[in-house]
């Protein structure tokens, strides 16, 4: 591929003719594959038609649920005479790029992006069909190797395609982490005074075990950690904990006691409070999952109105009951039931609702040294407000980011268990999806993560008393610390 797409990076995993016309295909590490066949006349290539088809893992009857979709989309089975192996496509519908244009590959990275928006919708309304739809990062390639790795998937995405040059598919991995390329930034001392330091890049991934204040202490130095390496953040804060962010500590003397190498610094750090200067969009919300919150125990009719408001593409409950009252697609009685249940979903979450901020505002970067806290002020929520809001914004982020190396944000969620103990499944499902867009993950919580999810973390620490704190770094040997001073505010322990 000679011209440059978003999302990558891209690799040729296949290139040959069918019916006469060169054909490419390439994929990039969230298993999204691109079909370009190329327009030639003259041994110039003039253009090309697009295709594009997002893979998931599937278990269930993916077959009625494919039926029941109103966007393009197939499936593969194949089974081995023991066990059977399924991928779901979602795909988008070709179109023609003119590469004599100078914008050309625009059509393209919008429609992969339109794509990928589309995708968790789609994941959550597979679930209410008792179909599990998931990232191939994040099950076992045992699984789907059998069905990617045969060269009938190829024949299936380009129809008509001789098998001629099929290269061998291989999901790349992440490579581990070199810590002389990344800037060391003290965690704090041993017990015999030794500085320890970790690079930011081995705690993207972190789960804190611990409660309290000693729980908020711990997520707070590693924000300030992350600010120092010019990583902006994301922090969920339901008691003002991190309002010091932006402010200087007053006292320099632990700074020097405890031999950290800064002096008191204040961050950059932009307040939203929830419900006031930052609501979520419905278009981003699971609704089903919302439905579910209200205490509503009807899958079939949780799975319609999901599937009306994916179509319609409403913001807000009263633009929901705007478009259904609108509809001839409903009977009366589903209009007026439909109206009712979304009466109790803007008084339950009144005020939540409403014209969100835009993914970009939230992850921005600012020129200089040091990144940008985004504080999401959480305090005037009550329990089940915060794990929706918590889940939407996560869910905007995961449909509004792609994973490129572009991407350099930290999201920290010290009341994550909140989210676990509602729904442990959707919560780990929605987490992963963001952890495959390349954010980092910082969670809080007082006992154990699921495991599932816990295997894709990088980093867990516990917090023994206080500042004391047992470290576990895969692939280095455990270690205990006693987290350093802050540089900024005066958070209390």
């Amino acid at each position: 591929m000679d011209f440059k797409v978003d999302f990558g990076p891209w690799e040729t995993i296949f290139s040959g003719q069918t019916y006469g016309h060169e054909v490419e295909i390439v994929s990039n590490p969230e298993s999204f594959f691109l079909i370009i066949i190329y327009d030639k006349k003259e041994g110039r290539n003039l253009g090309a038609i697009i295709e594009g088809y997002k893979a998931y893992y599937a278990k269930g009857l993916m077959e009625s649920f494919i039926q029941t979709l109103p966007k393009p989309s197939f499936g593969i089975e194949k089974t081995n005479g023991e066990k059977t192996s399924k991928i779901f496509f979602l795909s988008f519908d070709p179109f023609y790029v003119d590469f004599r244009q100078e914008d050309y590959t625009r059509k393209i990275d919008s429609t992969i992006r339109k794509t990928e928006e589309n995708a968790s919708t789609i994941i959550d309304l597979a679930r209410a069909s008792s179909v599990d739809l998931r990232e191939l990062s994040t099950v076992p390639k045992a699984e789907y190797a059998p069905i990617l790795g045969d060269p009938f998937t190829m024949k299936a995405l380009i129809s008509g395609q001789n098998s001629a040059g099929i290269s061998k598919l291989d999901i790349s991995q992440k490579t581990p982490i070199q810590e002389e390329n990344f800037p060391l930034i003290q965690l704090g001392l041993s017990k015999a005074r030794g500085i320890i330091k970790e690079p930011s890049e081995n705690l993207m991934r972190t789960q804190i075990i611990g409660q309290g204040n000693a729980l908020n202490y711990g997520i707070y130095i590693l924000s300030e950690n992350f600010l120092l390496e010019n990583i902006p953040i994301i922090v969920f804060d339901s008691n003002d904990y991190f309002s010091g962010l932006g402010v200087s500590s007053n006292d320099s003397t632990p700074l020097k006691d405890e031999l950290v190498e800064f002096e008191p610094l204040g961050f950059s750090v932009r307040k939203l409070s929830a419900k006031e200067s930052i609501k979520i969009s419905l278009k981003d919300t699971d609704l089903f999952f919302v439905l579910e919150l209200i205490g509503l125990q009807d899958p079939e009719f949780q799975k319609n109105l999901s599937l009306f408001c994916f179509t319609v593409r409403a913001g807000t409950p009263e633009e929901l009951i705007q478009k259904v009252m609108e509809t001839k697609e409903l009977s009366d009685y589903e209009k007026m039931r439909a109206e009712r249940i979304l009466r109790i979903v803007d008084k339950s979450f009144k005020g939540l609702f409403g014209a969100e901020t835009p993914a970009e505002e939230l992850i921005k970067e600012i020129p200089g040294k040091v990144g940008r806290a985004t504080v999401l002020d959480t305090k005037r929520l009550l329990n089940e407000e915060k794990i929706l809001f918590m889940h939407t914004i996560m869910r905007q982020l995961t449909k509004n980011v792609s994973q490129t190396k572009a991407i350099n944000c930290v999201m920290l969620m010290p009341e994550a268990g909140l989210l676990f103990e509602q729904s442990s499944e959707k919560a780990s499902t929605t987490i992963m999806r963001l952890e495959n867009r390349g954010l980092g993950i910082v969670m809080g919580a007082e006992k154990e993560i699921p495991e599932g999810l816990a295997n894709t973390m990088t980093a867990k620490m516990n917090i023994v008393s206080g500042k004391d704190v047992a470290v576990s770094i895969r692939g280095k040997r455990n270690y205990r610390v006693m987290l350093r001073p802050s540089l900024s505010g005066a958070p209390k322990i």
